[in-house]
């Protein structure tokens, strides 16, 4: 399977990610004398990637090693910078993004963000030196409409078929959805601009990615016309 990465406004664009989340005075530039902020507000987010800048940077550093360990890359293959809070690792095969933000739901936390944000040839997802490097780091595979979708209509198509109306739920406006597939121990979310996946128990980057696609193929025949490339 092979996630499709196309930057085209008539394809579904794709992005495996992962986040984790802690205190922001936890963070290694936090110093004595700094203060945690209260609120949501620009300032506040320029202080979480100034104090958070070395946690990005040796997250970084250690998957630029990984990477290049198991991809064999040499140094001119890779265009890496980290510079206040975002990092970029780009490679012959894909390109990652390490972030630092405030977290939108508590704003005396960070959220330490890696995405896979580019795939740049049709085998690489099924590499498992990729799955090796990210497997720690990327629970996530979302893929975003270009034109949205009708959620209503999804849902409506999922209650006409017995075996997956019983593993759904929904906002009574029928704004998004989701849908608990045990047998493929996925969770899966819907609004009208995209479908995100993850697995219900532990992290597998490389069965996160295959039983996407299997769920996938499942909603093809509820009416999602877009299918992962593969």
């Amino acid at each position: 399977m092979v996630v499709d990465s196309t930057q085209s406004a008539n394809h579904p664009q794709s992005l495996i990610s992962g986040s984790v989340t802690g205190r922001i005075r936890r963070l290694k530039g936090f110093r004595k004398g700094h203060q945690v902020p209260d609120l949501q507000y620009e300032a506040a987010q320029d202080f979480v990637r100034k104090v958070g800048a070395e946690d990005v940077k040796l997250l970084a550093d250690g998957l630029y090693t990984q990477i290049r360990e198991a991809f064999g890359y040499r140094r001119k293959e890779f265009d890496y910078s980290c510079h206040e809070g975002l990092a970029e690792i780009r490679t012959p095969g894909f390109s990652a993004q390490i972030r630092i933000d405030q977290c939108a739901r508590d704003p005396k936390s960070y959220r330490l963000t890696t995405e896979i944000t580019e795939l740049h040839n049709e085998t690489i997802a099924r590499e498992p030196a990729l799955h090796t490097c990210f497997n720690n780091h990327c629970d996530v595979l979302s893929v975003h409409f270009p034109c949205g979708i009708n959620v209503e209509e999804k849902i409506d198509a999922i209650e006409e078929n017995e075996a997956l109306a019983e593993c759904l739920s929904y906002e009574p406006d029928g704004s998004r959805f989701e849908l608990r597939l045990p047998d493929l121990d996925l969770r899966i979310e819907v609004d009208e601009v995209s479908i995100r996946f993850q697995l219900l128990t532990f992290r597998n980057l490389s069965k996160l990615l295959d039983h996407s696609q299997r769920a996938f193929d499942i909603l093809t025949e509820c009416g999602f016309e877009l299918r992962l490339a593969g």
